[in-house]
């Protein structure tokens, strides 16, 4: 169980635990009844993309939440689709009946509270080694009482280079900005190889080199 003091107002890694030192927002709140869904059928799941950087404190709206599943069966998707529906979500652009079908074939589907369509819960199954690597070393992020897992910020900062809009880099400068001094740089290294961003990488290091000069 998570333990926050919601008053401090900032944003902590330590020991591979995001502690988000706030109050939980709407976006937190829908996070975390969709992952007590997963969670409850025991379904690995990790929040990634975005709302990763907007948990940390980047000041950005967004519309959706990325989540990452394991590939289930089709009676296991079944199930997660009664499960939300009993929860009181529905599928704000197909309905939950086609769940199952729409992950199988490789399509997302999103997820919001019923009669809403923002904001929204982005399921997809994991279709790649850098999908799996989020599940497989997820790290927990503590806001308020509650726990979420997210896919690892070397990662998430590596991939949101990879995507390459302003935007993504801006997460990815967020991210780096304020966990520059505990990520674990030679997997952050890792990723930037796999990817093919040095370059991004190298700018993206020059923008905080730059930051700490300003701040000195």
């Amino acid at each position: 169980m998570c333990v926050v003091n919601v008053d401090m107002g900032g944003i902590d890694l330590r020991d591979g635990v995001l502690e988000v030192q706030r109050e939980p927002n709407d976006l937190d709140e829908l996070a975390v009844e969709v992952s007590s869904v997963l969670s409850w059928l025991d379904i690995d799941h990790a929040f990634v993309a975005g709302y990763v950087a907007i948990l940390a404190g980047r000041s950005r709206s967004t519309e959706d939440i990325a989540a990452i599943l394991e590939p289930l069966s089709e009676a296991r998707a079944a199930a997660l689709a009664d499960e939300l529906r009993d929860a009181g979500f529905w599928g704000s652009a197909m309905p939950l009946d086609e769940l199952s079908s729409m992950l199988a074939d490789g399509s997302n589907i999103r997820v919001a509270r019923e009669g809403e369509m923002i904001p929204n819960v982005e399921l997809k199954y994991a279709t790649d080694q850098f999908d799996r690597e989020s599940l497989d070393n997820a790290i927990t992020a503590c806001v308020g009482d509650s726990s979420l897992p997210i896919g690892p910020l070397e990662l998430q900062i590596a991939y949101k280079l990879y995507v390459n809009t302003q935007k993504d880099f801006e997460d990815a400068a967020h991210l780096y900005i304020l966990f520059g001094e505990t990520l674990s740089h030679p997997e952050l290294e890792r990723w930037v190889s796999e990817l093919e961003v040095t370059e991004a990488y190298d700018r993206l290091q020059r923008s905080w080199l730059a930051l700490r000069e300003t701040r000195a």
